[in-house]
C-alpha cells in the first residue's frame, strides 16, 4: 500500500488477562471494543498522518482487502489506545444523540494523568497488559477518492474548516435555510468540541476554545428555535450561560424555550435578567410576558370546562 490512502477497517479490541498456571496458557481475552457494536461503523485511517496509534498503519499496510488477521501486540507499543478508544466511545455517544458537540461528560483523556473516565481503559495504564488487535480490512481509497474526515485533519485545517462553515451556516440562514445552517453550524461544533478534547480543562486554552463555541451555540440554539425543539433550546443556552453568564442572547432565547414549555417562573426570571442587562428589550419582554399570562389563563379556563360538572 502507498502512503497517503485512506483504509477503511473494522476493528476488535481485546485485553489479555494473566497467563494460568498451565504453562504457555496465554490466559483469558476480554473484548474492550468493537467497531462493530460501537456505534461509529468501520474506522476510517489516513495512511502516512502519523495518526497516534502509528502501529495500526503498519498493521494495514500488512494486509489485503477482505483479509481479517489478527495483531498482540505488548502495551508498551499501544500507550495511546486508551486515548484513542475514548475518543471514538465519545463520538458513538454524539452519533446515538446521546451527547452533543458542546458537552463534557469526559474528565479529558491525557493518559495515565489525568484518566479517561472509562475504568476499563484506565485500567489498562495500571495492568499494561498486552493488547490483542482484530481487524478486517474492508476497503482502500486513493488519493482524491476520498473527503478527509475530521480527525485526519491539524488543528489549522479544522480552524478554517470552522470558519467556512460558521459563515455558510450564516448564509444558509438569511436565505431561510435553516435546516441546512443548522447542520453547518453542528458540524462546526464537532471540530471545536475536537480541539477542546485536546487541551487541559480549565487551561487558558482550553477556556479560549469554549469561548469560541458560543456564537455558533447561539446560532444553533436559534435554528432549534424555530424548530420548536425548546429542550435543545435550554440546553445550548445553558451551556453559553456556564462560559457567559451575563450573555444576553442567550438569555432571551432560554426564557422563549421556558416560556413556550409553560414555565412561567423560568422564563420570567431570564427575561427579568435580559431587560436588566439590555434596557432596550423591555418592551419586547413585556410582550412576551404577557402573551404567557394570556396562555395560562386560557388553559386554566380550559382544564376549568374540562372538570365542570365532574366534582360530586
Amino acid at each position: 500500500m502507498h502512503t497517503r490512502v485512506q483504509a477503511f477497517f473494522h476493528f476488535r479490541t481485546l485485553v489479555l488477562t494473566e497467563k494460568g498456571t498451565g504453562g504457555d496458557s496465554e490466559g483469558e481475552r476480554r473484548v474492550l471494543d468493537d467497531s462493530r457494536t460501537l456505534g461509529t461503523g468501520p474506522f476510517e485511517l489516513l495512511v502516512g498522518r502519523k495518526f497516534k496509534l502509528e502501529i495500526w498503519e503498519d498493521m494495514v499496510k500488512t494486509m489485503r482487502i477482505g483479509e481479517i488477521a489478527e495483531f498482540k501486540c505488548p502495551f508498551k507499543l499501544v500507550l495511546e489506545y486508551p486515548n484513542v478508544s475514548k475518543a471514538l466511545r465519545d463520538l458513538a455517544l454524539k452519533k446515538s444523540g446521546r451527547e452533543t458537540p458542546h458537552t463534557h461528560s469526559h474528565s479529558c483523556g491525557f493518559g495515565a494523568m489525568h484518566g479517561t473516565g472509562h475504568a476499563d481503559l484506565d485500567g489498562l495504564y495500571q495492568d499494561r497488559s498486552p493488547l490483542v488487535f482484530q481487524l478486517e480490512l474492508l476497503k482502500v481509497d486513493q488519493p482524491g477518492e476520498y473527503k478527509k474526515e475530521s480527525w485526519a485533519m491539524s488543528a489549522e485545517e479544522k480552524d478554517e474548516a470552522i470558519s467556512r462553515l460558521r459563515e455558510e451556516g450564516n448564509v444558509l440562514y438569511r436565505a431561510g435555510s435553516h435546516a441546512e445552517a443548522c447542520e453547518k453550524y453542528f458540524e462546526a461544533l464537532g471540530y471545536l468540541e475536537e480541539l477542546s478534547l485536546r487541551e487541559k480543562p480549565k487551561s487558558v486554552e482550553w477556556e479560549a476554545t469554549e469561548r469560541r463555541k458560543v456564537p455558533l451555540l447561539l446560532n444553533y440554539s436559534q435554528c432549534m428555535l424555530l424548530k420548536k425543539d425548546f429542550a435543545e433550546v435550554i440546553r445550548h443556552t445553558t451551556t453559553v450561560l456556564s462560559v457567559d453568564g451575563n450573555n444576553v442572547k442567550a438569555l432571551y432565547r432560554r426564557a422563549k424555550a421556558h416560556a413556550a414549555g409553560w414555565d412561567k417562573e423560568a422564563a420570567e426570571a431570564d427575561f427579568r435578567r435580559a431587560v436588566e442587562l439590555e434596557p432596550s428589550l423591555a418592551r419586547s419582554v413585556e410582550k412576551e410576558l404577557e402573551q404567557l399570562e394570556e396562555r395560562l389563563d386560557r388553559e386554566r379556563e380550559a382544564e376549568k370546562d374540562r372538570w365542570q360538572g365532574k366534582l360530586f
